[in-house]
């Protein structure tokens, strides 16, 4: 294993995303609050990894807070942690995973 990989770990932030061209996940008058998750070995990783899965979402990222390393002591949901142990046992450094999408209205 090479220390990058042995520095891996999942990675949890609360992004505020709105719709794009093409968006299947929200409509065009709402935007949501929605924890993403994804193996990472840095707040960077982290950031380009969740980038790139907002592009292939249609989802533009307005906002995003508490980008961090998830501990089991957070607190977390039991949805965020069962998303956390898949990601861990997969293993898989590509896969972002998504939590329940919290909607508001856009005012346009």
């Amino acid at each position: 294993m090479s220390a990058e990989a042995s520095h891996t770990r999942v990675w949890i932030g609360v992004a505020c995303v709105v719709p794009r061209e093409w968006c299947e996940m929200l409509s065009p008058n709402e935007g949501a609050f929605v924890n993403f998750l994804t193996l990472a070995s840095s707040e960077s990783e982290y950031l380009y990894k969740l980038t790139a899965a907002l592009n292939d979402y249609c989802l533009e990222l307005q906002g995003l807070e508490d980008v961090r390393p998830l501990e089991e002591s957070d607190g977390a949901s039991e949805e965020i942690m069962s998303m956390a142990l898949e990601l861990e046992t997969s293993g898989n450094p590509k896969h972002v995973r998504y939590a329940t999408f919290h909607t508001f209205p856009r005012v346009m």
